[in-house]
């Protein structure tokens, strides 16, 4: 990079892509901590343990829980066990573009953004429909910029707020154009993204003496009898073994691939997901064993996509499973092209395809009283041959919307003539539609109504296009054309023509433990659990189960972590 201090626009777009206190209590460790040498109570209250380890704290999870594991020793705590379920270093945040929706930011603001924490307050509330925690957003606004320049000066990194993917559900009261979502960070060689950021998030634990144990899920909490948490047990090989900790954090993902959870909590069926295979609700499963509280568990980080994975839809959702989806996830790439719509089996098209991706895909929730069904699960990607040769689809490479990023990464070796299986190809819409099981009539009638209104430039039925979300974002991924009346749109109207399946997926379910601002985890009374703390997406987080703009899980998830040490430190 020619400018340490600043992020080109390539960049912005790598970290921006896909996926971003009240301190006190000084005695609490001192009063919650476990008496005695050895000994103390399991989660039953019943069993003597025998302590393997022992830890000031235990973090359970390398995703955001890496940053909180970094700053509980390098804020004082004497030891640190950072307790990691899989293989896989870093979890699906490690997946990610690594982008952090943060508040009120010094560097936001130098770079123009104005804001309040008023607005701030007045946005989460709209977008969640009053659902999210005022204290927990306050405690999140008001810790984010402290976390921030300390990860900055403590990694050596660069950042800067990203101009796309901000505010998603504009114009709500409280909405912004800029300044809080999809903080991207860099280093002075230009890397940029979540790849660098965990590589190096791992070398500097392992300098800073914080035991990492891969391999090793926790599978329960330890209790004394007060029900203070005093300890975890883990599975290490075939080993279990016991660790004395004075707090323990859970940040162990969400339950996208626990299909009786997701049955139980999700109110419609989610047929695919990017979260890592390790996302089975472990943290969730193991505070209400001790009794603690959840909420927001019909929620999730809505991410559609186009299913490249060849599985059928409907046995999907038959069998209640889901498809591990990668290739195919729309961070608004696909559906608001020039030439693209999605629509359902009836031919009309579900919602403004240029939206954000978790507003998007709560169009796949509505219910059809007459057919009595979810109409909308499965939908259709649709495209002309005029947005299939300009534009990049899954598996199909065409060009580069942003130098390259997004065709190196969902794209493939192969291009030109070259239809990828996920994709049906016919001549006309009559056919498409009789190759994918829409009704044909419905889609000629849906498709030359929006034809006739995309070469004005308007859409009155979703109004594509209208939003500054929208133009710089979808926009923006369509190479900002200065050709067509609306940047977002243009008639399907060029044969042949393109679809494949299209269905509600996640990057992360969205509800869990329940937290205060202090990110400690709240009884089934409504009491914080001494000893026991949560971040990410195995806790209630702070949006109220909406993802508000672009990185707030890994924002919301590492804030909050931080927000859990510096508590439990006593700082």
């Amino acid at each position: 990079m020619e400018n340490h201090g600043t992020i080109g626009r390539r960049d912005f777009l790598k970290a921006a892509a896909l996926s971003s206190v009240a301190m006190g209590a000084a005695g609490m460790l001192a009063s919650c901590a476990p008496g005695g040498e050895k000994g103390g109570s399991s989660a039953t209250g019943s069993e003597n343990i025998a302590w393997d380890k022992e830890a000031t704290i235990v973090v359970a999870g390398s995703g955001t829980g890496a940053f909180a594991a970094l700053a509980a020793k390098k804020l004082g705590a004497e030891s640190v066990i950072l307790l990691e379920k899989g293989t896989m270093w870093g979890g699906t945040a490690a997946t990610s573009g690594g982008g952090m929706a943060i508040p009120l930011t010094d560097v936001a603001k130098a770079a123009g953004a104005e804001d309040s924490l008023e607005e701030v307050l007045k946005y989460f509330q709209n977008a969640s429909e009053g659902r999210a925690n005022p204290a927990v957003v306050e405690s999140f606004a008001t810790n984010g910029n402290d976390f921030l320049n300390w990860m900055l000066e403590t990694m050596g990194w660069q950042c800067n707020p990203s101009p796309l993917f901000s505010d998603y559900y504009e114009p709500v009261e409280g909405w912004a154009p800029f300044g809080r979502a999809s903080l991207g960070f860099a280093k002075d060689d230009g890397s940029t993204g979540a790849a660098f950021m965990w590589t190096e998030l791992k070398a500097a634990l392992e300098e800073a003496g914080v035991e990492i144990m891969m391999e090793t899920p926790a599978t329960q909490l330890v209790t004394d009898s007060s029900g203070a948490v005093i300890g975890v047990k883990a599975t290490s090989g075939r080993d279990e073994i016991a660790i004395r900790a004075d707090a323990v954090l859970l940040a162990t993902g969400g339950f996208d691939h626990d299909d009786e959870m997701r049955a139980k909590h999700m109110p419609f069926k989610i047929l695919a997901t990017n979260a890592v295979a390790t996302n089975t609700g472990d943290g969730h499963k193991m505070g209400m064993a001790i009794g603690a509280d959840v909420s927001l568990m019909d929620s999730c980080w809505g991410a559609p996509a186009v299913l490249t994975t060849g599985q059928d839809p409907k046995e999907l959702i038959e069998t209640g499973t889901i498809a591990q989806e990668i290739a195919g996830t729309d961070w608004a790439m696909y559906r608001g092209l020039p030439g693209a719509v999605v629509v359902n089996r009836k031919g009309h098209r579900i919602g403004n395809e240029a939206t954000a991706y978790d507003s998007f895909f709560r169009a796949f929730s509505y219910y059809d009283n007459g057919e009595m069904e979810h109409i909308n699960i499965p939908s259709y990607l649709i495209c002309d041959s005029a947005c299939w040769n300009t534009y990049s689809m899954p598996g199909h490479t065409v060009g580069s919307m942003d130098g390259g990023y997004f065709d190196e990464t969902y794209g493939s070796e192969s291009s030109g003539d070259e239809v990828p299986s996920h994709f049906v190809v016919a001549d006309t819409l009559e056919e498409l539609a009789e190759k994918l099981g829409i009704d044909p009539e419905g889609l000629a009638n849906e498709i030359a109504r929006f034809n006739e209104n995309a070469e004005q430039g308007i859409d009155p039925v979703y109004h594509r296009g209208e939003k500054h979300l929208d133009v710089a974002t979808t926009g923006v991924m369509a190479g900002s054309r200065t050709d067509l009346a609306n940047p977002c749109l243009a008639p399907l109207s060029t044969p042949p023509f393109y679809g494949a399946v299209y269905v509600p997926g996640t990057c992360g379910t969205g509800g869990g433990l329940t937290i205060n601002e202090n990110a400690q985890v709240m009884s089934a009374m409504g009491e914080p659990i001494p000893g026991l703390y949560a971040a990410g997406n195995c806790s209630s987080g702070v949006s109220g189960g909406r993802y508000v703009h672009g990185g707030i899980s890994i924002g919301a998830g590492s804030v909050m972590g931080w927000v859990a040490v510096n508590h439990a430190l006593g700082l």
